[in-house]
C-alpha cells in the first residue's frame, strides 16, 4: 500500500508568517545599517552584504507570492543564506568552530529542501533545526560577547549580529507556520477493481427443417390400442372355444 501525497504550504496572512516576513525585512535593515561604508572591500560587499540582503528580499517575495501554491520555491534564497554563513563562518577565528557551523548549515540545506519537497514528510525536525542554534547564538556567543569589556562588541558588529538573530527567528516562525494539505479526493489513491469478465451467450441449435425429419416421425398410427382391448378376431376364436 503507498503512502499518500501531501503538500506543506503556508497561509501568508498568518500571524507566524507575517511576523517571519518582518523578520527578514528588519534583517536587511539591520545588514544594511551595521556595514555601512564596508562596501570597499569587493569581496565582502558581494558576500556579506548583497548576497544575504539578495536573499532575505527573495525570501520575502516568495513567501508572499508563492507560500501557499509552491512553498518548494523558497528553498532557493534558503541555500543563498546557507551560501552566505558558510562564507562568514571561514572568517572564525578557531577551525573547530568553522567545521562545525559548515556542517551545520549543510544540515539546514538539507533538511529544509528535504521538507519544502516532501521528501521528509514532517516539519518538526525544523523547529530544533533553527531553534537550538538561536538559543546557542543568544545566551552563549552573544552574552559572552557583552561580559567582555577588554574588546567590546562595536555598533557595526552588534547590528550585523541583530541581523543574523532575526534571520534564524524568521525561518523558525515560517517552520512552525507550515501547515499539512489533506490529499484531495480526486488524489487519493482508490482501490483498484478489475475488469469484468464477458461471458458471451451460447447460442442454441436451430431446429433442422420439416423436410429433413425422420419418417417415422411423419407416420404415426392411425389408431393406438387402448390398453385392456383385444382384436377382433381373437374375441371371436375365444367365444367359439368356450362353447
Amino acid at each position: 500500500m503507498k503512502k499518500q501525497k501531501i503538500k506543506f504550504y503556508i497561509e501568508p496572512k498568518s500571524f507566524l508568517i507575517q511576523s517571519s516576513v518582518i523578520l527578514m525585512a528588519l534583517s536587511v535593515v539591520f545588514r544594511l545599517i551595521g556595514c555601512w561604508g564596508l562596501w570597499n572591500d569587493e569581496f565582502f560587499a558581494v558576500t556579506q552584504i548583497a548576497l544575504p540582503v539578495a536573499s532575505c528580499l527573495l525570501f520575502i517575495l516568495l513567501v508572499l507570492l508563492l507560500g501557499k501554491s509552491a512553498l518548494w520555491a523558497t528553498s532557493l534564497p534558503v541555500l543563498m543564506g546557507v551560501v552566505f554563513f558558510i562564507l562568514k563562518s571561514l572568517s572564525f577565528d578557531s577551525v573547530l568552530h568553522t567545521v562545525l557551523c559548515i556542517l551545520l548549515y549543510v544540515l539546514v540545506a538539507v533538511l529544509y529542501v528535504g521538507t519544502v519537497f516532501t521528501l521528509i514528510r514532517s516539519k518538526w525536525l525544523l523547529i530544533p533545526l533553527f531553534g537550538l542554534p538561536f538559543l546557542y547564538h543568544i545566551f552563549v556567543e552573544d552574552l559572552a560577547a557583552l561580559r567582555d569589556t577588554a574588546n567590546p562588541v562595536t555598533l557595526a558588529a552588534g547590528l550585523q549580529e541583530i541581523s543574523v538573530l532575526c534571520i534564524m527567528l524568521a525561518l523558525l516562525l515560517l517552520s512552525l507556520g507550515i501547515r499539512t494539505k489533506k490529499p484531495e479526493l480526486e488524489d487519493a489513491e482508490l482501490p483498484k477493481i478489475k475488469d469484468p469478465k464477458v461471458i458471451p451467450p451460447q447460442r442454441r441449435p436451430e431446429p433442422a427443417p420439416e423436410s429433413e425429419q425422420p419418417a417415422a416421425a411423419e407416420e404415426a398410427p392411425a389408431a393406438e390400442e387402448a390398453p385392456g382391448e383385444q382384436p377382433a378376431a381373437e374375441a371371436t376364436e375365444t367365444a367359439d372355444e368356450t362353447v
